[in-house]
Formats: structure tokens, sequence, C-alpha cells
């Protein structure tokens, strides 16, 4: 038993630490609710019917995680506390804890919205103490132990910003039996299974900072002597820059585009190549939709600025040309952007 318990404590100490060679987001999380501990059987040689009803409890934990794309893996300590309501029938009294560290792995779905559905799986230890149980007033059972634990839970979270999410959950936890005794001293097998509703945050250390759209600075050419009048150089490439999962044109975007347009104007360009991106985080295929949505958006920017629009040609690439290159997954400022260019 203490060799299961000992590999159990060190999968738990592995799975936090893992995340340290690892180059993505690291965040951590609170959660509190309410818990609703399933009916107990006590059961051992020559004690039957010792059947424990507890009342609506409470439970909070904390964890420490990474994401990497739509997985996530997080080390987790959980705190649940039960009165006890009955005891064999009779009116019980008495408090059931657990104390758990787990190790979970999580899937997030829609990673491109603000709203993010996750369904997730744990294992783990926990440390059930059911106390000094009482039925109608006399010890009825007592005693503490070490089990394995294993949990499975589903919830959905909501970004209010880039670094904090908030969350709401469901919680299945469950042990394997764990050991109390009788006030005669019999051995007993004890049941811990319960079900937790839960509110929370989420806060996401290293999210990148919105990055400024760089501004352009045009270059003028020396005036040639004796030419009166200098040649000025008009700039032939822009960028403009996007907030994340968004298409809209920012202020300092709009700032641009103007300088663009105006550019286009002066050397009667009789064509402007859009070049619209994405960064790497999410799919492949959503990545491409939203690339289409910015190269439409500066388009349409550019008719409204006078740019006849059979003189703009758009390509979408997508996820398939960062100009910062990163791991799959990460959000990185400078990838979401549209270059224009005068040829």
């Amino acid at each position: 038993m203490r060799s299961i318990k000992s590999l159990l404590a060190a999968a738990v100490v592995a799975g936090a630490l893992a995340p340290v060679a690892a180059q993505a987001q690291w965040y951590v999380g609170l959660d509190a609710g309410a818990q609703f501990l399933q009916d107990s059987k006590n059961s051992g040689n020559g004690v039957s019917g010792l059947k424990s009803e507890s009342d609506a409890g409470w439970l909070t934990q904390g964890v420490v995680g990474y994401g990497f794309g739509q997985w996530r893996v997080e080390g987790e300590l959980s705190y649940r506390s039960s009165d006890l309501d009955k005891v064999g029938g009779a009116s019980g009294k008495g408090e059931t804890t657990a104390l758990a560290p787990m190790i979970n792995g999580v899937y997030e779905f829609l990673p491109q919205s603000s709203w993010h559905p996750f369904v997730g799986l744990g294992i783990g230890t926990a440390y059930v103490d059911a106390g000094k149980a009482k039925k109608n007033g006399v010890d009825a059972y007592n005693g503490s132990d070490w089990q394995f634990a294993y949990q499975g839970f589903a919830g959905v979270g909501y970004d209010l910003n880039e670094n904090v999410e908030l969350k709401a959950q469901y919680r299945y936890f469950s042990t394997l039996d764990y050991e109390t005794k009788s006030a005669a001293g019999t051995k007993l097998d004890s049941e811990y299974r319960d079900h937790g509703v839960m509110l929370g945050f989420v806060y996401k250390f290293n999210a990148p900072k919105a990055a400024p759209a760089p501004a352009p600075v045009p270059v003028a050419a020396p005036a040639p002597m004796p030419a009166p009048k200098p040649v000025a150089q008009v700039q032939k490439n822009y960028i403009v820059f996007f907030d994340f999962d968004k298409a809209q044109i920012t202020p300092e975007a709009a700032r641009v585009l103007q300088q663009a347009a105006g550019a286009a104007k002066s050397a009667g360009s009789a064509r402007i190549d859009l070049s619209a991106h994405t960064d790497l985080s999410g799919s492949a295929k959503y990545n491409q939709v939203l690339s289409e949505k910015r190269g439409a958006a500066v388009k349409a920017q550019l008719v409204q600025m006078g740019i006849p629009a059979d003189q703009i040609i758009v390509v979408a690439k997508g996820k398939s040309s960062p100009m910062v290159p990163t791991p799959d997954g990460v959000r990185e400022p400078q990838n979401r952007r549209v270059e224009i260019v005068l040829p």
C-alpha cells in the first residue's frame, strides 16, 4: 500500500513540474462551490446496514497548469467537507472531509471564441477523514485513510480579456473504498463519491500583449542638382494589425490605411495587393476564414477611401505564413495582420 501511495504522490509532483520544459501559456485558477456527497455504505465483518447520509457541503480547489492549443495539463489541490445527517437510518452527527492532490488533462472547445466549453479527467490520491461519526449521539465509526482518487468534469469558460477567464463547471469525484473502524473496533470499508458544482476563474500569466501597429515612415529622396524640385519617393509597403480573433479595423489601422490610400492615389497605382494572415492559435480551417474576413475588411476600408474595388487584389493565407515563428496554438499579435503592397 505504501508503494502505491508513493507512486501516486510522485505522479502528482511530476504532473506539476512537467510544464517547466514547455514553451506554453502558464495559468493559475481558483474555484469554489457546493458538493453533494452520495450515501455511503460502511461495511465489514459482522457490520451491515450502517449507511451514512450527508447534507449538502462545500468544496474549494486551486489549480496550476499550462495550455498548448486546445489542450491543458494541470495540477490541482482540492478540499471538501460535508456534515452527516443520518447514520444507519437514525440521527447522525459528524463531518466527512477529503483533501485531494490531482493531475488533470483538459480539452477545450472553440479556442477562437470568447466562450470555451471544456471537458476533463483527473487521477490522484485523497486523504478522506470520517472524523467521529455518531448515531443517536453514540459513537458509530471513525477513521481516516489515503486512497486512490479519480474524477471527471465538464464546464464552460468565458474570456473577460486575454488574461482572465471566468468558468463554471460540474465535477464528479470518487475514491476507492477507504478504511474506517466501528465503535467496537471492527475494520470497515467506507465509500466516498460526490458531485460538485463550482464557479471560479483562471488567470493566464503570459498572454501576449497587443502590439501597436508601427507607424509608416515616408522616405524622401534628396533633390537632384540642379533640379528645381525634389522628387518624393512613395512608400510601397504598409501593415495593419488586428486584435485577437477579430477582423474589425482599429483606429490605428485606419490611420495606416489612410496613408496607404493617399500614396496609391498620388503614385497613380493601378493595383494594390493585400496579403491577409492570422496567428497560429486555432485550426487551419478556422484561421483561413478569419484571414479572408480581415482581407475583406481592409479592402472595404480602401474602397471607402476612394480606391476602385477592381484595383484591389486580396490573398488570404490563414496561419501558413507567420511573421514571427511560434509553436502551433500560440497567440502572437504581430502575426494577426494584413500586408499592403503598392506594386
